[in-house]
């Protein structure tokens, strides 16, 4: 035979957990067409990877892709870092089915307001009608689907670059059911519709469904409407993501779900069947004024002894977690200034934010409105050491760069708050710098458990992707560094290379059913991963996040490179994976 690529001498790890081995890998077409001594085969070329290790592509558990995989369909910051399929349609948030309205999920920044302008909190549903006209306008964008398979086509049409394996957001089709009316527990006819739904999204190739349980519109539904909805994906053989209730609606004060959050989704998937992934585990307990390194384990000992108990009593689960110690999210903010988004946005830019801030009454709303709470992204109720976590960065004034809020207040003498806004006074376009890093031990126990998977909580993007408007959002640092934050963390420094390898792969493949993808062997469909693990290195930074990693020389997508010598190739090579 004669093969496509050959890779030769390098060392296999199959994504099975079992020791690496250095072998060939010969690819023909989509496909693994043999692995083993291939020194006399031919191949139109043939790839030198001594020293290098092969693993199979990287399997994404939980991110956001789908939203905004028409804008960047080559996938650029997935690629770049190993991945090749991704299980997207999470939190609840899916872009279909459409009715009369339309979910946001926090990338459509940049026109949003044109459709649901607030001050304050984001109203996350809109009109459908409205939100076309303005992605159209601002980002050429067409959203001109309403069925899930509609959208599937969407996506196929656009031939995106990764490996999308979707699914259906609860959030999404209470959406489409009761429009802006969703601030109460459905009805019994509503619950029917939205099953419809659900249904018809299983039988058009979802893999399952998620559920957003701090987003509207998804908390404000009763369990009665969870076990209906989410058990109709069941029924039709779909598996349940979670984002499980941990801070409650993150408007205003909320209702901490925590620890009875995530029993909440082990009741649903035990009173479903449903296979359940809890998606970016975090320790179940809230530890004031702020936990020290010995809390956080115990805290996070005792979040996983409740999922091993549910797992002895039968309830079939998994969990993914971020990598990132510092930050999870899909949107990153680089300015200080956007901690007051609020008031960023009331006055348009960040130079005249600063203007503002001379305002006494003005400082005084705020001091107002933050200390009661009322903020959830800068709450110093529930974050009472928020102060010591936004560290300035590249600053104008001298003596403000490298300390943190806190530190600035007590060498001033001003309340965090008032240092806070003193710093954004200044310089309005001062940066945040990396924080000190923390103790990372909770990943570390999180990981070591034989259940646990990796989720970046992303979208895509690519070096030049941003918001234009204020806060002037940029992606989060996980959208470019998360995976190589795993192997060069958790899988070289805990885990073995070999298990954190079927942590990204084998495993992943293995909960999801996906039989052609996530080992090395023959027959198996060619998404591949060559790379230098002592090399990976994740580039990114709170100041500039879109950096790709070192260390990650080819990427295969169903045999074609999307990386190739440490380039990126935009070949597009993946496909919507449906749910057969």
């Amino acid at each position: 035979m004669t093969f496509d690529f050959i890779i030769r001498n390098v060392q296999v790890v199959d994504g099975t957990g079992t020791q690496r081995k250095v072998d060939d890998i010969g690819i023909k077409g989509d496909a693994i067409a043999a692995v083993g001594d291939l020194s006399a085969a031919e191949a139109a070329r043939v790839i030198d990877a001594e020293g290098q290790v092969a693993a199979p592509g990287f399997i994404d558990m939980h991110n956001h892709f789908d939203q905004t995989v028409l804008l960047y369909p080559a996938a650029q910051s997935a690629v770049a870092q190993g991945i090749t399929t991704a299980v997207t349609g999470q939190c609840g948030f899916s872009h279909a089915p459409l009715n009369n309205h339309y979910l946001a999920c926090f990338w459509e920044w940049d026109w949003w307001d044109r459709v649901q302008s607030r001050k304050y909190y984001q109203e996350v549903v809109g009109d459908l009608d409205k939100v076309r006209a303005a992605a159209k306008e601002v980002q050429d964008l067409d959203i001109d689907w309403s069925t899930f398979d509609e959208w599937l086509r969407r996506v196929e049409q656009a031939r995106p670059g990764v490996n999308l394996v979707p699914l259906v957001g609860h959030g999404t089709v209470r959406a489409a059911v009761m429009g802006l009316d969703y601030r109460r527990v459905a009805t019994e006819d509503e619950i029917r519709a939205m099953k419809r739904y659900v249904e018809q999204a299983m039988e058009e190739g979802a893999w399952g469904i998620s559920n957003g349980m701090d987003y509207a519109p998804n908390a404000f539904c009763s369990k009665e409407e969870s076990y209906e909805v989410i058990g109709a994906a069941v029924k039709k053989g779909g598996f349940f993501s979670s984002h499980w209730r941990r801070t409650g609606l993150r408007e205003g004060f909320g209702n901490p779900g925590l620890i009875e959050g995530l029993k909440e989704a082990i009741d649903i998937a035990r009173k479903t069947g449903a296979r359940l992934e809890i998606a970016h585990l975090s320790p179940g307990w809230l530890i004031a004024p702020s936990p020290t390194p010995r809390l956080s384990q115990v805290a996070a000992e005792e979040t996983l002894a409740v999922l091993d108990e549910a797992l002895k009593s039968g309830v079939d689960l998994a969990f993914d977690v971020i990598p990132n110690h510092l930050t999870g999210g899909v949107i990153h903010a680089r300015h200080v200034a956007a901690a007051l988004t609020p008031w960023l946005k009331e006055a348009g830019s960040m130079e005249q934010l600063a203007k503002n801030l001379a305002a006494p009454d003005l400082r005084d709303e705020i001091r107002q409105y933050i200390g009661s709470g009322k903020w959830y992204s800068l709450n110093p109720i529930l974050q009472p050491g928020w102060a010591s976590t936004i560290v300035v960065g590249n600053t104008s004034v001298d003596e403000f760069r490298g300390k943190s809020i806190m530190e600035i207040a007590r060498s001033t003498g001003r309340h965090p708050l008032d240092a806070l806004m003193d710093v954004i006074q200044q310089d309005p376009h001062a940066t945040r710098a990396e924080p000190k890093e923390g103790s990372d031990e909770v990943k570390r126990i999180f990981y070591k458990h034989p259940r646990a998977m990796v989720g970046i909580d992303t979208f895509l993007a690519d070096e030049t992707a941003g918001s234009r408007t204020p806060p002037y959002y940029l992606p989060n640092p996980n959208t470019f560094g998360g995976m190589a934050r795993f192997i060069k963390l958790y899988a070289l420094g805990l885990l073995g290379l070999e298990e954190g390898i079927r942590r990204l792969t084998g495993l992943p493949a293995e909960r999801l059913g996906l039989k052609d993808r996530g080992v090395i062997a023959e027959g198996k469909k060619a998404d591949l991963v060559i790379f230098r693990p002592e090399a990976v290195l994740d580039k990114t930074t709170t100041e500039e996040p879109r950096q790709y990693p070192d260390g990650f020389t080819w990427v295969f997508v169903n045999g074609k490179p999307a990386v190739e010598d440490g380039r990126l190739t935009l070949s597009r090579a993946g496909s919507v994976l449906r749910k057969s």
